[in-house]
């Protein structure tokens, strides 16, 4: 995933991000006939027919109370196309009823749009949710991933489809047409939307709750436990002064690896953000500072452009190097291979710490106890 501006700032600073999200998707669908038209294209292949002539409006509020997020209405002023955005909120008690009971019941469509971790749960609710109100809905298959879809007895319908399956067909559509402006106002969007798709909230299953793979996590804290004193045995790292943390999803040691500041850790969100590994060294270099950010990066460059690669840029702005963890091999072959690739970035990080500060000492001071950021 590609953080862009717009989601960091939407993610940190004012409404709810549905909010921003709906508000850029209006703006983009006003702004181009290009994104309208694959929009138009997309519904039309799950059987949705609405006019090319749409025009869009945010926030719709009527005097039924609900406030659709973002309406195309007809050449006659009728709400033929209503679109709902979500990312993590719930439905409201207007969805989907209220919003089905504004459109006009020739052709009329309401479109949901969640992150693809959503699709299952939410279409049933909405189905659920209709069946409670005696409206009759008729699913049909179609060909499209992340596309769900139905109609009423009346001709309205009622559509869910993920943030990427409404996103890329117009990003081809911008692409083929060499819409430079709009395609960048697009990949914003799409940052935000890609960031919310992948902290969605999994619903919980019977199987996740009675599985033995969680005691993983356990298991490979100890391993960081196991590498950390390895290391210290050898001279390699130095821990005096130096301090455990853990946290919600990681759980780690710093240590200075060859006078190298640096933290051991067992992260499951970089596991879910970068590469399939649950085990990382983050690299703060010797002062624990941006101020050596620049040669430690140089240090790290060949692990960096690696296939595939094995350094990626944090949340917190420092490098953190992907271990990977033997499939199949017994302890002691997956502490020697942790250890064995530890050294490795050892080796690469050995000039930034020739004069090794004095562990425990003033400036020996890695980051506070906030959260290291994945």
């Amino acid at each position: 995933m590609n953080e862009t501006l717009f989601a960091h700032l939407a993610t940190r600073f004012g409404p709810p991000p549905e909010n921003l999200a709906t508000e850029a998707l209006g703006y983009i669908l006003r702004r181009s006939a290009l994104a309208r038209d694959a929009v138009r294209d997309l519904l039309r292949g799950v059987g949705v027919v609405v006019p090319s002539s749409l025009i869009y409006r945010n926030q719709v509020a009527g005097g039924d109370e609900a406030q659709p997020d973002l309406v195309g209405f007809d050449d006659q002023g009728n709400q033929r196309l209503i679109i709902e955005a979500k990312f993590w909120a719930g439905l409201t008690s207007h969805q989907p009823v209220t919003y089905l009971d504004r459109l006009p019941h020739d052709g009329g469509a309401l479109v949901f749009v969640v992150p693809a971790a959503r699709i299952t749960l939410i279409w049933g609710e909405l189905l659920r949710r209709c069946l409670d109100a005696k409206l009759s809905v008729q699913e049909s298959q179609t060909s499209i991933p992340d596309v769900r879809q139905g109609a009423l007895g009346d001709g309205r319908k009622l559509a869910l489809v993920s943030w990427r399956a409404l996103l890329d067909p117009i990003g081809f559509r911008l692409e083929a047409a060499d819409d430079r402006r709009t395609r960048e106002d697009l990949v914003q969007l799409r940052g935000l939307c890609e960031r919310m798709d992948a902290e969605a909230f999994l619903p919980v299953t019977s199987e996740e709750l009675t599985t033995q793979i969680y005691r993983r996590v356990i298991e490979f804290g100890r391993l960081v436990d196991e590498v950390c004193t390895a290391l210290a045995h050898r001279g390699i790292a130095n821990m005096k002064g130096l301090r455990a943390t853990a946290g919600n999803g990681y759980s780690g040691r710093y240590l200075r690896l060859r006078g190298v500041g640096c933290f051991l850790v067992c992260d499951i969100r970089k596991w879910m953000k970068f590469a399939p590994t649950p085990l990382w060294l983050s690299v703060y270099g010797v002062k624990w500072d941006a101020s050596d950010l620049a040669a430690t990066r140089r240090a790290l460059a060949p692990l960096e452009s690696a296939t595939p690669p094995r350094v990626f840029m944090a949340g917190d702005g420092f490098p953190t190097v992907a271990l990977q963890v033997p499939v199949g091999a017994e302890r002691d072959i997956v502490v020697k291979s942790l250890l064995d690739q530890v050294i490795v970035v050892a080796d690469f990080l050995g000039s930034l710490g020739a004069v090794e500060q004095p562990a425990g000492g003033e400036k020996d001071t890695p980051p506070d106890d906030a959260s290291p950021e994945a």
